[in-house]
This record gives C-alpha cells, structure tokens and sequence, in this order.
C-alpha cells in the first residue's frame, strides 16, 4: 500500500469527498490530488495535520506499511524520527536478550558441572561405627583397648590364673555392653569423633568409605543440558530471524 492509496482508502471509510478533507487538513484539494496518487509526500507540518484529519495515531499509520514502503516514507522527519526510536528500542532489547541468553548458558554450564563433579551433592559415603556407650572416666577406646591393662605375667601359676580371670570377666563385661551403632556421612570426620550421648559417649571411628549415585547430581547435570541447549537454540533462532 502506498501513501497515496492509504488516504483514499481512510476518506472513502470516513465518507468524505477530497474537498471536504482537504479543508480538514488545510490544504488545497489539488494538493491533496497529488497526495492521494502519490505524486509528492506531504511536508512534516500537512502529515500532522493529516493525521490530526483521519484521526489515526502515528504508530497505528506506520504499522500498516510494509518495512519498504515505512523506508519511503523516512522523507517525512516525523516518520524518520519514529522508525530511528523504534529501531534504538530494538537494539536495546536485541542487547538485553543476548546478554540473558548468555547468562543463561554461564548458568547451564555451571550446573551441568557441579553436577559432573558432584560438588553440591558429594558422592563418597563415610562409614563409621561405635562398639557401645562409653562410661564416665573411661577411656573414648575402651572397647579395642580395654585389655591394654592385663599384660602378661611371668610370676607364679597362681597369679597367671588370677590374671587370667579377671581378663576373662573384663572382657565378658566388655562383651555385655556392647551396643554397635553405625553411622554413614558425606563429610569425612576424621580417624574419629565422640558423641555425648545418655549415660556416657560414644567412640565413631572411621571404617571405610564406598562410591554413591545421587539423584540431586544427576538433576544438576540435566538442568545444566538443557539450560544450555535451550540459551543455544533461543541465539540461533534469534539469528535465523535477524536474516529476514
């Protein structure tokens, strides 16, 4: 559609002859004869007043046109002024958009690696293991050591049988309490650690460790994947778009 074809068609729609508009406007009708077969373009100051005619905002008259016919119609400052705000708008928010894309990516790629190496959610499970409660005043590793206190005589018969026995009663009351307890944590620990507990403590002491699939690391990983194929697919559609 040309300028041209758009006024005729605007003063057909508000039935009015061209005399009738180009009073409105201002104008000669012999002017306005021009216009509508586009034979000149309007000065900024007629455009406005023909605006102000049809009753129609600047953006609304503009959008109508296609981007070679608005290119046209840049000889008119008003026009030219509105497209160079438009297209600044543009670019700012063509800028705003790559700048969160990329963030999105950043965020993708970070996931997607925290996950991998399991640094949210770690993957080494620590075992360990208390044999019973700790009394008050004993020591934290009485149940390992406790025989630590009955060396080997070498006196007579008599005292090797009575120092047998009261190793044999100990290690039946050693045996008695026992209460093994087991622990898992993803935080090593140390060698060991004691838990203040009713009646005494307990001795942890560190046994082993073992290799753990967790789902937290396998969700990271698969955010990370798509927050990066989404950001990546999003640049290029913005591309492919920016061609036509």
């Amino acid at each position: 559609m040309t300028l041209g074809e758009y006024i005729k068609d605007a003063r057909a729609k508000m039935q009015l002859s061209q005399q009738q508009l180009a009073e409105q406007i201002g104008i000669e009708q012999s002017y306005l004869s021009k216009l509508e077969n586009d034979k000149s373009l309007p000065s900024n100051e007629v455009f406005r007043r023909l605006l102000n005619a049809l009753n129609v905002p600047l953006a609304a008259f503009i959008a109508v046109f296609s981007a070679q016919e608005q290119q046209q119609l840049t000889a008119i400052p008003d026009v030219e002024l509105y497209l160079k705000q438009q297209n600044n708008k543009q670019h700012r928010h063509s800028g705003w958009l790559v700048l969160s894309l990329s963030f999105v990516f950043a965020l993708g790629a970070v996931c997607f690696y925290a996950g991998f190496q399991a640094l949210c959610f770690p993957e080494r499970l620590y075992q360990y293991e208390s044999q019973g409660v700790v009394l008050p005043g004993e020591s934290a590793f009485v149940f390992t050591d406790w025989d630590q206190n009955f060396p080997m005589l070498n006196g007579s018969a008599e005292l090797i049988r009575q120092s047998m026995q009261k190793r044999a009663e100990k290690e039946q009351l050693i045996y008695q309490r026992l209460a093994q307890l087991t622990e898992h944590s993803f935080e090593h620990k140390g060698e060991y650690y004691i838990r203040t507990v009713d009646g005494g403590s307990r001795t942890f002491e560190y046994k082993g460790a073992n290799e753990v699939s967790r789902t937290g690391n396998t969700v990271l990983q698969l955010l990370g994947l798509f927050l990066m194929v989404f950001s990546a697919v999003l640049t290029l559609g913005r591309k492919a778009l920016l061609r036509f």
